[in-house]
């Protein structure tokens, strides 16, 4: 039972991490990155006693938890839906239910294990306040937020055809619409990953109402620092992008051998991060078109899309596991800002583009889809 357990968790506790690694550095830029480090643990008891001495901030963070634990419940329930992972209901199926039980609890408080921790923190502290009803509210709370998954998970196992929540939307629009190739991924997400689209583009609009909030607060309007806060948008899609080529892997195959130019394929590559960022240039247009140009705006969304476009590109290296494309694409972050601060945007964008353009036109013939070694 032990080896099960392990590769169990392999399955679903790793991959969760390394596929949710922008969502946990955007989480970390937020609660430790926007902070004076000498300031940071007074920043975060005087955060916990707020939400607990104000049963409004209680409630709104009681929702973010939760809504997290949702995010985790989609993980596990969509693992099920992959190609290759067809073996895990017969694995589960015959494990005994009280034990089945006890693998689904490890599995869930491992991925929803951040929120413990921070939870247990805030408990501690409520009882050294004397905030006994808050600390038991939190306590119920994040119990249940361990256990009501659970059903969820028995359910899916006795009813594998079940889709979590988007099966009447996707029969709707398959009636009705036929999609351009640019669209299939897109639909892909909203159809069978909305959470995962819908969580990537709330914690990036979080950043972007982050970095005009703090330059607002300055008094001050700065393009560098605006473009800091749309890298930190960029690398919260790294999640999207896996899911891309795995997606273009299973389904996108066939596309390949078809009678189409290779430029056009490109083109695709680039609408479709085109379309997948323009929620953020939208709300970067509305809060920055009276502080800048239009030139600037521009240089902005070129930096953004330059950095989606070269982020994916870099998956079309055959042993780019998520593990090294993050090192990757951090490296390459840290080289764009150091670029844009010192004034040489454009000189960024234009080396962006003619990497991404290279590696696209020579790897995309060559590609074959990523098996990842055997440990």
């Amino acid at each position: 039972m032990r080896t099960t357990s392990a590769v169990l968790s392999k399955i679903f506790t790793q991959r969760f991490y390394i596929q949710n690694t922008g969502f946990f550095l955007v989480l970390f830029y937020l609660l430790f990155g926007v902070v004076n480090g000498a300031n940071l643990i007074n920043y975060h008891k005087a955060l916990m006693l707020g939400f607990l001495e104000n049963y409004s901030f209680l409630l709104l963070v009681v929702l973010i938890w939760t809504s997290y634990a949702l995010k985790c419940t989609g993980f596990i329930l969509q693992t099920f839906q992959l190609q290759g992972y067809d073996f895990l209901f017969s694995t589960m199926g015959s494990i005994h239910k009280p034990v089945r039980w006890r693998i689904w609890l490890m599995l869930h408080t491992a991925i929803y294990l951040p929120v413990l921790i921070y939870a247990g923190i805030a408990v501690v502290i409520a009882v050294q306040q004397h905030y006994y009803v808050q600390a038991v509210l939190v306590t119920l709370v994040n119990i249940m937020n361990c256990v009501w998954p659970l059903t969820l998970y028995e359910r899916k196992l006795a009813q594998p055809d079940i889709i979590f929540f988007t099966g009447h939307i996707q029969r709707w629009i398959n009636r009705h619409f036929t999609k351009p190739p640019v669209l299939y991924f897109l639909y892909e997400l909203f159809t069978n990953f909305p959470r995962r689209i819908v969580s990537t583009k709330l914690f990036s609009t979080l950043v972007l109402w982050l970095t005009f909030i703090i330059m607002e607060r300055g008094e001050y309007f700065d393009l560098r620092g605006l473009q800091v806060g749309v890298i930190v948008c960029v690398l919260l899609h790294m999640q999207l992008m896996v899911h891309h080529r795995a997606f273009d892997d299973t389904y996108l195959n066939f596309m390949e051998n078809l009678p189409i130019k290779l430029v056009k394929h490109y083109l695709r590559l680039i609408g479709i991060y085109l379309i997948l960022f323009i929620p953020e240039m939208i709300i970067i247009t509305v809060n920055a078109y009276t502080k800048t140009t239009v030139y600037g705006l521009v240089t902005v969304c070129c930096t953004a899309l330059s950095l989606l476009v070269l982020f994916r590109c870099l998956l079309y290296f055959p042993k780019m596991n998520p593990e090294v494309h993050i090192r990757y694409t951090m490296l390459t972050a840290f080289i764009v800002l150091f670029m844009i601060l010192g004034y040489y945007q454009w000189l960024a964008i234009l080396l962006l583009q003619i990497a991404s353009a290279i590696i696209f036109f020579k790897k995309y013939r060559q590609y074959a889809p990523y098996i990842a070694p055997e440990s």
